[in-house]
């Protein structure tokens, strides 16, 4: 359309960033340690953003089918299959929607587990395996696991670890 700006949903012009500027050292390279054994991490060009680096991790927990009501179809391979559109909304019968309750208590019930497990000395390890515990028990597969691989039943993140903490031995200060 001549003359005019076509607008579409979830698209934006940017314009081009200027470089340079400010900043004060946000992902500068760091030297990447271990900082347990005191050697080179395995993957040295990777840039932190901090002082904070991942602590040895536990082995991936297995859910088994039996024990829950259904698994996701990224259990088994990691990949989410599409489902419908984004830019559509779903109407649910009531029967969806009673589902969604109890699905919703179920998750306040183990996001309380959790909350109540944060505090000095315990890892985010630890507070993993309660979530997992508490959704199998409930008879609900903890989402987060397996899905695009990730390896845990809940996400855990420490001071400037943004999203998508991946629970290890690390205990909280």
């Amino acid at each position: 359309i001549r003359g005019e700006t076509a607008l579409s949903m979830n698209k934006k012009k940017t314009k081009p960033r200027k470089s340079g500027g400010g900043g004060g050292g946000f992902a500068k390279k760091a030297t990447a340690i271990n900082i347990k054994t005191k050697k080179k991490a395995a993957n040295p060009d990777f840039t932190y953003a901090g002082s904070i680096r991942p602590f040895p991790q536990s082995p991936t927990r297995i859910v088994d089918p039996a024990a829950v009501l259904s698994i996701p179809d990224y259990a088994i391979d990691g990949v989410p299959k599409k489902r419908g559109s984004a830019y559509e909304i779903e109407i649910k019968t009531p029967e969806e929607i009673e589902k969604m309750r109890k699905s919703g208590r179920c998750a306040r019930e183990v996001l309380d587990i959790a909350g109540r497990l944060v505090k000095a000395g315990v890892t985010t390890d630890e507070i993993d395996a309660a979530v997992h515990a508490a959704c199998v028990e409930r008879g609900a597969y903890p989402s987060p696991l397996n899905y695009r691989n990730f390896p845990k039943s809940c996400c855990t993140s420490v001071n400037e670890v943004i999203c998508h903490g991946i629970p290890d031995e690390r205990p909280l200060e």
